[in-house]
């Protein structure tokens, strides 16, 4: 599983549930994917005791992810009662596999330039200024076409839902600022302070002919600069 506050952290859900008849107790669990550089670990704080029938939810910092098939079935390894046992792992909602392809985009993208969020600004008219560092690769002949950033649920852009991009970058090409206006989604206050998924964007691009979508790397400073001028523009906070 994947909660909303997982997203930015790089981390999922490991749900285990008691089937059994007596209590068990959890000291260990990770899983492993062909889709990861490595297992996944469950950073035990202490030993979980879980009561027949409950459920509950390890988290788990994903491992560096490849771009691969997934062919081989994930399997999780637990150690329950001081006994190692390891069982197929179910993936309904194709977690993994969602992780696996966002990695193969990443990649493609980067092949030829890295976009991050790099400096959130106050704009004219109720606007912020979302500042997109472009830094082209090196070498290499690759071209893409930076098409357009979708909005999240509390931020979207002037110029509505999306905001195209309408870029070309080819490896080789000189660094660049590429700027994009985005306005307040929604203004309730409890939306912005208890906020997960509100300041990352999808960048939507095309990568020699082939459409890519992916998260908008952007800093935990250049999230909490949005957060904070949502907040303003909103008027729930002084703006001197």
């Amino acid at each position: 599983m994947q909660q909303r506050g997982d997203i930015a952290v790089g981390r999922v859900q490991l749900r285990v549930t008691n089937t059994s008849d007596s209590p068990a107790t959890f000291t260990a669990a990770s899983f492993s994917s062909p889709v990861f550089d490595g297992p996944a670990q469950w950073d035990a704080p202490r030993p979980t005791t879980l009561n027949p029938g409950r459920t509950v939810d390890l988290p788990v910092i994903l491992p560096t992810i490849r771009c691969e098939a997934a062919d081989d079935a994930p399997e999780a390894t637990l150690t329950v009662d001081g006994e190692q046992t390891t069982v197929p792992l179910e993936d309904t909602l194709d977690v993994l596999g969602h992780a696996s392809a966002t990695a193969c985009d990443r990649d493609a993208l980067a092949s030829v330039v890295r976009v991050t969020a790099s400096a959130a600004t106050a704009g004219a008219d109720g606007s912020i200024i979302l500042s997109l560092a472009l830094d082209p690769a090196q070498s290499g002949d690759g071209t893409a076409q930076l098409v357009a950033l979708r909005g999240t649920v509390l931020l979207r852009f002037a110029a509505g839902d999306e905001a195209p991009l309408n870029t070309t970058v080819s490896a080789g090409d000189a660094p660049s600022i590429l700027d994009v206006a985005v306005v307040p989604q929604r203004c309730d206050a409890h939306a912005i302070a208890e906020d997960k998924v509100g300041t990352l964007f999808d960048l939507v691009a095309r990568v020699d002919g082939r459409e890519v979508v992916v998260p908008l790397e952007r800093s935990k400073d250049v999230a909490a600069a949005l957060l904070v001028l949502t907040a303003q523009v909103c008027g729930l906070t002084p703006t001197g």
